[in-house]
Protein backbone atom coordinates (compact mmCIF):
# COMPACT_ATOMS: atom_id res chain seq x y z
CA UNK A 1 0.00 0.00 0.00
CA UNK A 2 1.30 3.25 -0.77
CA UNK A 3 1.82 5.54 2.10
CA UNK A 4 -0.51 8.36 2.78
CA UNK A 5 0.65 12.06 2.08
CA UNK A 6 1.89 13.37 5.92
CA UNK A 7 0.17 16.51 5.97
CA UNK A 8 2.29 19.62 6.96
CA UNK A 9 2.56 20.70 10.78
CA UNK A 10 1.79 24.03 12.06
CA UNK A 11 3.84 25.14 14.48
CA UNK A 12 2.06 25.72 17.89
CA UNK A 13 2.68 28.42 20.36
CA UNK A 14 3.95 26.71 23.38
CA UNK A 15 1.25 26.51 26.38
CA UNK A 16 -1.60 27.23 24.16
CA UNK A 17 -2.75 23.69 22.50
CA UNK A 18 -4.60 22.28 25.75
CA UNK A 19 -6.01 25.82 26.52
CA UNK A 20 -9.59 26.31 25.45
CA UNK A 21 -10.65 29.38 24.37
CA UNK A 22 -6.86 30.10 23.02
CA UNK A 23 -6.94 30.00 19.25
CA UNK A 24 -3.65 28.85 17.54
CA UNK A 25 -1.96 31.18 15.18
CA UNK A 26 -3.96 30.76 11.29
CA UNK A 27 -1.62 29.60 8.98
CA UNK A 28 -2.99 32.18 6.55
CA UNK A 29 0.12 34.13 5.04
CA UNK A 30 -0.42 38.02 6.27
CA UNK A 31 -1.44 40.75 4.33
CA UNK A 32 1.46 42.31 2.59
CA UNK A 33 2.34 45.76 4.30
CA UNK A 34 2.52 48.63 2.00
CA UNK A 35 5.82 49.36 0.06
CA UNK A 36 7.52 51.97 1.34
CA UNK A 37 8.33 54.99 -0.61
CA UNK A 38 12.12 54.49 -2.39
CA UNK A 39 14.05 57.18 -0.99
CA UNK A 40 15.01 59.81 -2.95
CA UNK A 41 18.03 59.43 -5.03
CA UNK A 42 21.33 61.19 -3.98
CA UNK A 43 21.62 64.72 -5.72
CA UNK A 44 24.10 64.25 -8.80
CA UNK A 45 27.52 66.05 -8.64
CA UNK A 46 27.51 68.22 -10.96
CA UNK A 47 29.74 71.00 -11.87
CA UNK A 48 29.29 74.18 -11.60
CA UNK A 49 27.52 76.00 -14.87
CA UNK A 50 27.40 79.37 -13.27
CA UNK A 51 29.98 81.96 -14.32
CA UNK A 52 31.92 83.95 -11.59
CA UNK A 53 30.97 82.19 -8.68
CA UNK A 54 31.87 78.97 -6.23
CA UNK A 55 29.54 75.97 -5.25
CA UNK A 56 28.73 75.49 -1.46
CA UNK A 57 31.63 72.74 -2.21
CA UNK A 58 34.09 74.40 -3.78
CA UNK A 59 34.01 76.89 -0.98
CA UNK A 60 34.40 74.09 1.37
CA UNK A 61 37.72 72.93 -0.62
CA UNK A 62 39.04 76.24 -0.40
CA UNK A 63 38.39 77.79 -3.44
CA UNK A 64 38.71 81.36 -3.59
CA UNK A 65 36.90 83.98 -6.11
CA UNK A 66 38.60 86.83 -8.10
CA UNK A 67 36.21 87.64 -10.28
CA UNK A 68 32.30 88.04 -9.46
CA UNK A 69 31.21 89.32 -12.77
CA UNK A 70 30.78 92.73 -11.55
CA UNK A 71 33.65 93.60 -9.57
CA UNK A 72 37.42 92.90 -8.91
CA UNK A 73 37.66 91.02 -5.61
CA UNK A 74 40.70 89.46 -5.65
CA UNK A 75 42.73 91.28 -8.36
CA UNK A 76 44.77 94.89 -8.65
CA UNK A 77 46.45 96.51 -11.59
CA UNK A 78 50.44 96.29 -11.31
CA UNK A 79 51.52 99.19 -13.42
CA UNK A 80 47.97 101.05 -13.57
CA UNK A 81 46.59 101.94 -9.90
CA UNK A 82 43.05 101.87 -11.91
CA UNK A 83 43.29 99.55 -14.15
CA UNK A 84 39.20 99.35 -15.42
CA UNK A 85 39.52 103.04 -15.94
CA UNK A 86 43.11 102.62 -18.36
CA UNK A 87 41.48 99.65 -20.23
CA UNK A 88 40.12 96.70 -18.79
CA UNK A 89 35.92 96.58 -18.82
CA UNK A 90 33.64 94.37 -16.83
CA UNK A 91 30.77 93.29 -19.78
CA UNK A 92 28.03 90.93 -19.44
CA UNK A 93 29.89 89.22 -16.84
CA UNK A 94 33.44 89.30 -18.31
CA UNK A 95 36.52 90.36 -17.86
CA UNK A 96 37.24 91.88 -20.83
CA UNK A 97 40.62 94.21 -22.54
CA UNK A 98 39.33 95.92 -25.47
CA UNK A 99 41.83 97.18 -28.03
CA UNK A 100 41.50 99.63 -31.00
CA UNK A 101 43.57 99.89 -33.97
CA UNK A 102 45.85 102.33 -32.44
CA UNK A 103 45.78 100.48 -29.37
CA UNK A 104 46.56 97.03 -31.17
CA UNK A 105 50.50 95.57 -29.55
CA UNK A 106 50.19 98.74 -26.83
CA UNK A 107 49.97 98.18 -23.02
CA UNK A 108 46.58 99.99 -22.36
CA UNK A 109 44.38 98.42 -18.79
CA UNK A 110 48.33 97.00 -18.02
CA UNK A 111 48.83 93.70 -15.99
CA UNK A 112 46.65 92.68 -13.03
CA UNK A 113 48.20 90.45 -10.19
CA UNK A 114 46.20 88.77 -7.32
CA UNK A 115 45.84 90.75 -4.40
CA UNK A 116 47.15 87.40 -2.42
CA UNK A 117 50.24 85.57 -2.97
CA UNK A 118 50.51 82.04 -3.05
CA UNK A 119 53.77 79.15 -2.96
CA UNK A 120 51.89 76.20 -3.68
CA UNK A 121 48.22 76.56 -5.73
CA UNK A 122 45.50 75.19 -7.96
CA UNK A 123 44.48 77.99 -10.74
CA UNK A 124 41.82 77.60 -12.84
CA UNK A 125 40.84 80.11 -15.31
CA UNK A 126 38.22 80.45 -18.10
CA UNK A 127 39.69 82.71 -21.15
CA UNK A 128 38.44 83.84 -25.22
CA UNK A 129 40.88 85.20 -27.31
CA UNK A 130 40.24 87.28 -30.60
CA UNK A 131 41.64 86.85 -33.80
CA UNK A 132 45.59 86.74 -33.41
CA UNK A 133 45.39 87.25 -29.54
CA UNK A 134 48.97 86.84 -27.56
CA UNK A 135 48.16 86.90 -23.30
CA UNK A 136 49.31 84.92 -20.69
CA UNK A 137 49.19 84.00 -17.32
CA UNK A 138 52.40 84.60 -15.12
CA UNK A 139 53.41 82.82 -11.86
CA UNK A 140 56.39 82.35 -9.48
CA UNK A 141 57.52 85.58 -11.03
CA UNK A 142 59.63 88.48 -9.65
CA UNK A 143 57.64 91.29 -9.23
CA UNK A 144 59.23 94.57 -10.72
CA UNK A 145 57.41 97.45 -9.69
CA UNK A 146 56.11 99.22 -12.71
CA UNK A 147 56.86 96.70 -15.11
CA UNK A 148 55.68 93.60 -16.13
CA UNK A 149 57.37 91.05 -14.12
CA UNK A 150 59.28 87.99 -15.56
CA UNK A 151 58.54 84.54 -14.67
CA UNK A 152 56.75 81.31 -16.06
CA UNK A 153 53.93 81.63 -18.26
CA UNK A 154 50.92 79.71 -19.27
CA UNK A 155 50.35 80.66 -22.77
CA UNK A 156 47.31 82.30 -24.50
CA UNK A 157 47.45 82.76 -28.09
CA UNK A 158 45.36 82.40 -31.09
CA UNK A 159 47.27 78.98 -32.75
CA UNK A 160 46.03 79.70 -35.93
CA UNK A 161 46.47 83.61 -36.86
CA UNK A 162 49.23 85.00 -34.84
CA UNK A 163 52.62 84.60 -36.27
CA UNK A 164 54.44 83.66 -32.80
CA UNK A 165 52.42 80.41 -32.45
CA UNK A 166 52.85 79.58 -36.31
CA UNK A 167 56.66 80.17 -36.23
CA UNK A 168 57.38 78.97 -32.60
CA UNK A 169 55.43 75.65 -33.26
CA UNK A 170 54.29 73.62 -29.55
CA UNK A 171 56.48 75.87 -27.73
CA UNK A 172 54.70 78.94 -28.58
CA UNK A 173 50.74 77.20 -28.38
CA UNK A 174 48.20 77.78 -25.87
CA UNK A 175 48.86 75.80 -22.34
CA UNK A 176 52.81 75.94 -23.32
CA UNK A 177 55.83 77.25 -20.78
CA UNK A 178 55.79 79.98 -23.49
CA UNK A 179 58.85 79.49 -25.14
CA UNK A 180 60.56 77.10 -22.36
CA UNK A 181 58.05 73.53 -22.96
CA UNK A 182 56.21 72.61 -25.69
CA UNK A 183 52.48 70.99 -25.17
CA UNK A 184 51.57 67.54 -26.45
CA UNK A 185 49.67 66.47 -29.17
CA UNK A 186 46.44 66.59 -27.32
CA UNK A 187 46.30 70.49 -26.69
CA UNK A 188 43.31 71.32 -28.33
CA UNK A 189 41.32 74.80 -28.27
CA UNK A 190 38.05 74.62 -28.78
CA UNK A 191 37.48 77.52 -30.96
CA UNK A 192 40.29 77.17 -32.84
CA UNK A 193 40.15 79.70 -35.53
CA UNK A 194 38.82 82.94 -34.04
CA UNK A 195 37.02 84.11 -36.84
CA UNK A 196 34.71 81.08 -37.70
CA UNK A 197 32.77 81.95 -34.93
CA UNK A 198 31.45 78.80 -34.36
CA UNK A 199 31.35 76.16 -31.31
CA UNK A 200 31.96 77.68 -27.81
CA UNK A 201 34.76 80.64 -27.88
CA UNK A 202 35.65 79.78 -23.86
CA UNK A 203 38.82 77.79 -23.15
CA UNK A 204 39.16 76.17 -19.46
CA UNK A 205 42.80 76.31 -17.85
CA UNK A 206 44.33 74.98 -15.28
CA UNK A 207 47.79 76.08 -13.67
CA UNK A 208 49.35 73.33 -10.74
CA UNK A 209 51.80 74.16 -8.45
CA UNK A 210 52.76 71.75 -5.59
CA UNK A 211 56.06 71.01 -4.60
CA UNK A 212 58.48 70.97 -7.23
CA UNK A 213 55.78 69.85 -9.47
CA UNK A 214 53.90 71.94 -12.16
CA UNK A 215 50.83 70.69 -14.67
CA UNK A 216 48.99 72.71 -17.38
CA UNK A 217 45.64 71.89 -18.24
CA UNK A 218 43.51 72.96 -21.28
CA UNK A 219 40.37 72.18 -21.65
CA UNK A 220 39.97 68.72 -19.42
CA UNK A 221 43.68 67.37 -20.76
CA UNK A 222 46.61 67.61 -19.26
CA UNK A 223 48.65 69.25 -21.58
CA UNK A 224 52.30 69.56 -19.87
CA UNK A 225 54.24 68.45 -16.49
CA UNK A 226 57.14 69.18 -15.29
CA UNK A 227 59.99 69.80 -12.46
CA UNK A 228 61.23 73.39 -11.69
CA UNK A 229 65.47 73.25 -11.39
CA UNK A 230 68.10 74.93 -12.52
CA UNK A 231 67.47 73.12 -15.68
CA UNK A 232 64.47 75.33 -16.54
CA UNK A 233 66.20 78.00 -16.18
CA UNK A 234 69.04 76.74 -18.38
CA UNK A 235 66.41 76.54 -21.36
CA UNK A 236 64.75 79.76 -20.99
CA UNK A 237 68.72 81.29 -20.90
CA UNK A 238 69.52 79.66 -24.25
CA UNK A 239 66.13 81.15 -25.46
CA UNK A 240 66.57 84.35 -24.58
CA UNK A 241 69.85 84.50 -25.99
CA UNK A 242 68.82 83.27 -29.17
CA UNK A 243 66.67 86.34 -29.49
CA UNK A 244 63.01 84.68 -28.47
CA UNK A 245 60.41 87.22 -28.61
CA UNK A 246 58.57 86.30 -25.32
CA UNK A 247 61.90 86.99 -22.82
CA UNK A 248 62.32 90.97 -23.38
CA UNK A 249 64.35 90.45 -19.98
CA UNK A 250 66.71 88.04 -19.31
CA UNK A 251 64.86 85.37 -16.91
CA UNK A 252 65.75 86.69 -13.70
CA UNK A 253 68.05 84.57 -11.17
CA UNK A 254 65.24 82.91 -9.55
CA UNK A 255 63.68 81.78 -12.99
CA UNK A 256 61.75 78.17 -12.08
CA UNK A 257 62.77 78.21 -8.29
CA UNK A 258 60.01 78.36 -5.50
CA UNK A 259 58.61 81.92 -4.30
CA UNK A 260 55.19 83.34 -2.56
CA UNK A 261 54.52 85.61 -5.79
CA UNK A 262 50.97 86.39 -7.18
CA UNK A 263 49.53 85.17 -10.31
CA UNK A 264 49.35 88.13 -12.95
CA UNK A 265 47.03 88.07 -16.20
CA UNK A 266 48.95 90.04 -19.04
CA UNK A 267 48.47 92.55 -21.25
CA UNK A 268 50.60 92.06 -24.34
CA UNK A 269 48.84 94.48 -26.49
CA UNK A 270 45.85 92.38 -28.00
CA UNK A 271 42.22 91.63 -26.97
CA UNK A 272 41.49 88.99 -24.44
CA UNK A 273 38.65 88.49 -22.39
CA UNK A 274 38.90 86.10 -18.83
CA UNK A 275 36.03 84.49 -16.29
CA UNK A 276 35.84 82.24 -13.74
CA UNK A 277 38.61 83.13 -12.41
CA UNK A 278 38.96 80.71 -8.84
CA UNK A 279 42.35 79.62 -7.01
CA UNK A 280 42.53 77.27 -4.40
CA UNK A 281 45.91 77.30 -2.08
CA UNK A 282 47.40 73.85 -1.34
CA UNK A 283 49.29 71.53 1.06
CA UNK A 284 52.92 73.25 0.92
CA UNK A 285 55.17 70.83 0.46
CA UNK A 286 58.80 70.45 0.33
CA UNK A 287 60.80 71.51 -3.14
CA UNK A 288 62.34 67.98 -4.30
CA UNK A 289 66.05 68.06 -5.75
CA UNK A 290 65.92 69.02 -9.48
CA UNK A 291 65.61 65.84 -11.67
CA UNK A 292 68.60 65.07 -14.12
CA UNK A 293 65.66 66.16 -17.16
CA UNK A 294 62.79 68.77 -16.73
CA UNK A 295 59.55 67.31 -17.89
CA UNK A 296 56.82 66.13 -21.05
CA UNK A 297 54.46 67.15 -23.17
CA UNK A 298 51.44 65.37 -22.02
CA UNK A 299 51.25 61.77 -23.75
CA UNK A 300 54.75 62.15 -25.59
CA UNK A 301 57.66 59.95 -24.93
CA UNK A 302 60.46 61.86 -22.90
CA UNK A 303 63.72 61.14 -21.34
CA UNK A 304 61.98 63.70 -19.14
CA UNK A 305 59.74 61.22 -17.54
CA UNK A 306 57.62 62.08 -14.34
CA UNK A 307 55.17 60.03 -12.07
CA UNK A 308 51.99 60.41 -14.04
CA UNK A 309 49.29 62.43 -12.40
CA UNK A 310 46.48 62.06 -14.99
CA UNK A 311 43.42 62.42 -12.32
CA UNK A 312 42.33 66.08 -10.89
CA UNK A 313 41.75 63.87 -7.53
CA UNK A 314 45.24 63.24 -7.22
CA UNK A 315 46.42 66.46 -6.34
Amino acid sequence: MSPQPVAPVTPSVPGTADRPGVTPPSTAPAPAEPAAAPEPAAAMDLSNTVPNTLTPEETAQGWKLLFDGTRLVGLRGLQKPDPLAAGWKIQSGELTLPKDIQQTDKVTGGDLATTEHFYDFDFRFEWKATVSANSGVRYLVNNMIGQSPTGLEYQIIDDVHNSLGLKGGPLRRSGALDNVLPVGPNAKLRTADPLMKKGDPWNEGRIIVQGAHVEHWLNGEKVLEFALGPQLKGIADRNFKSGAEVFQNRPHATFGTKARTPIVLLDQGTEVAFRNLKVRPLAPQAVAPANPGLGQRANVPSPFLLPPKTQAGQH
